[in-house]
């Protein structure tokens, strides 16, 4: 029996004055909007909730690629600075100054490296903004992540190497809905499983 490609999509837990974090209610609504795609019976979709705490960020990372080998990692994660999605192409690995939800900071490195994505940010946002007329929500791209734990996440999981790796910000609540934030998360993460496919045959 062929075993079903696997890919993981995470969201983020509270933190600061967020008592609702539009990243991981956006995500828990892809495992039902995926399920009405046409690849769906080809992929095994994971979702998970990762607090926002430079340490646990470091097991899960590894921790949830050892255990389900994804060829595709789709990190979200809410900008209050975000007017619509807004696909991260690079993640530093230093910088990370701000302290978070234990008030602890990640153990840097003492070289400064830049990792960037291996999909194209702008064709993600070709794609999510000719759909837009349905979905009603549109995409830009950004090279500052934010140093925080979104570019943290993104950064850790780049030096993976093995997955097709992108983080996405998404707005508050009051801007896009978790329905419509949802919606455009789904051609995004539709795009990147066919850019990995395309990546493996070359």
């Amino acid at each position: 029996m062929e075993t079903k490609e696997t890919v993981l999509v995470t969201g983020f837990g509270l933190f600061r004055d967020y008592d609702v974090n539009a990243s991981w209610e956006a995500v828990k609504l892809l495992p039902e909007l995926f399920s009405k795609s046409e690849i769906s019976s080809e992929i095994n979709l994971v979702i998970e909730e990762i607090p926002v705490a430079y340490q646990t960020v470091d097991k899960k990372v590894e921790e949830l690629y050892k255990k389900h080998k994804p060829s595709v990692i789709l990190h979200v994660g809410v900008s209050n600075m975000a007017t619509c999605l807004t696909v991260e192409c690079q993640a530093n690995s230093k910088g990370y100054n701000h302290p978070d939800i234990y008030n602890e900071y990640p153990n840097e490195c003492a070289d400064h490296k830049i990792l960037k994505t291996k999909c194209d940010p702008h064709k993600i946002c070709e794609i999510v903004n000719k759909n837009s007329t349905e979905t009603n929500c549109t995409a830009c791209t950004s090279t500052r992540a934010g140093r925080y734990l979104c570019e943290y996440i993104y950064y850790k999981s780049l030096e993976l190497e093995e997955p097709l790796v992108l983080f996405v910000h998404v707005p508050e609540l009051s801007i896009y809905s978790s329905e419509k934030t949802a919606q455009g998360l789904l051609d995004v993460l539709i795009h990147l499983i066919e850019c990995a496919r395309s990546q493996k045959k070359e």
